[in-house]
C-alpha cells in the first residue's frame, strides 16, 4: 500500500509540473515572436530591388544564464527585444535615435555575411554563446561566438557585438521615457 501511495503522489506532482509548464508556455509568447521574426521577408518590410544576398535583418540572440535575449533588427529601423522569460520591448523602432543605430547595425552586418554559415533553422544559443543570424532573400546565415570573446574584444565579431549593445542601449533608454 505504501508503494502505491508513494508513487501515486509522485505521479500527481509530475502532472502538476506538466500543467504548470503548459500554462507558462501558453502565457509566454516568446517562441511565437521569435518564429515570426525569422519569417519576415524583405517584401513584407516594403524593401524592393534588393540583392538576394543583401542583409535586410539581423536576429541576434544571447544566452543569459539559461535564458535568451533575442534582439530583432531590420534595415527599415524596426526593432524589438524578446526575452525568453516573457518580457519584451516591442516597436522601439518608432524613435529616430533607435532607428539610426538599428539601420547602421544591419547595414554593417553585411560585412560579416561571408563568414557566416547558411542554416535551415535558427537554433537558440548554447550556454555562454551569442548568435548573429543574418536574414537575406537567399536564406538565413549564422555566426555563433563565445560571449566572453566578444566582450573582451578578442573576437573578429567584437565590433558587431559593440553595435548590438548600442542598439540595446538605445532601446532601453527609450523604454524608460
Amino acid at each position: 500500500m505504501f508503494f502505491a501511495v508513494k508513487y501515486a503522489a509522485k505521479a500527481k506532482k509530475d502532472i502538476v509540473k506538466h500543467q504548470q509548464a503548459e500554462k507558462q508556455t501558453e502565457q509566454n509568447p516568446y517562441f511565437d515572436m521569435r518564429k515570426m521574426a525569422f519569417s519576415v521577408t524583405a517584401e513584407q518590410l516594403g524593401l524592393s530591388g534588393i540583392d538576394k544576398n543583401d542583409v535586410y535583418g539581423i536576429v541576434s540572440e544571447m544566452d543569459m544564464n539559461g535564458g535568451t535575449a533575442t534582439v530583432v533588427t531590420f534595415s527599415t529601423g524596426d526593432t524589438s527585444i524578446y526575452l525568453s522569460s516573457g518580457g519584451a520591448f516591442i516597436g522601439a523602432g518608432q524613435y529616430e535615435s533607435v532607428q539610426e543605430v538599428v539601420k547602421k547595425y544591419v547595414k554593417n552586418g553585411q560585412k560579416y555575411i561571408e563568414k557566416a554559415t547558411k542554416i535551415e533553422k535558427a537554433k537558440l544559443p548554447k550556454n555562454g554563446m551569442t548568435n548573429f543570424n543574418f536574414l537575406t532573400e537567399n536564406g538565413i546565415y549564422s555566426i555563433s561566438e563565445n560571449l566572453s570573446e566578444l566582450e573582451s574584444g578578442k573576437s573578429e565579431f567584437s565590433n558587431l557585438f559593440i553595435e548590438l549593445n548600442e542598439v540595446i542601449s538605445q532601446i532601453r533608454m527609450k523604454s524608460g521615457e
